[in-house]
């Protein structure tokens, strides 16, 4: 039986116990879709998986969790690939998901940066 067919119906215990299995690399791919089973996960569960892929120990596109993250940490994303501590994502791939202070405040720092560049 495919495990997501089952998600609906299980606890929060039960999706725990999945998000660390798929963690530790005991659940191959063909069992179940990373995907399809972050609708039904608490958002500490998405953090772990999402930062589970920036670390490359789940063959996932980081991306696909943005839409799950919370403002804060979409911020503390931010900041992370500006340190140059996150090379799987850029800044215009978050963009959308971000909230109107943040992307002004990213335009007004970019738009700093081109005119140092001119006056050089």
């Amino acid at each position: 039986m495919k495990l997501s067919r089952m998600l609906p119906f299980l606890e929060n215990e039960e999706i725990k116990e999945l998000v660390d299995s798929i963690i530790n690399n005991e659940i191959s791919d063909e069992k179940i879709s990373i995907m399809q089973i972050v609708p039904f996960l608490e958002k500490e569960d998405v953090t772990r998986l999402f930062e589970a892929s920036l670390e490359g120990k789940i063959e996932v596109c980081s991306s696909g969790f943005l839409p799950f993250l919370s403002s804060e940490e979409l911020s503390n994303l931010v900041e992370r690939i500006q340190s140059g501590s996150i090379e799987k994502l850029q800044i215009e791939t978050i963009m959308p998901f971000l909230d109107q202070k943040q992307v002004k405040l990213l335009f007004k720092e970019a738009l700093e940066s081109a005119k140092k560049i001119k006056q050089e």
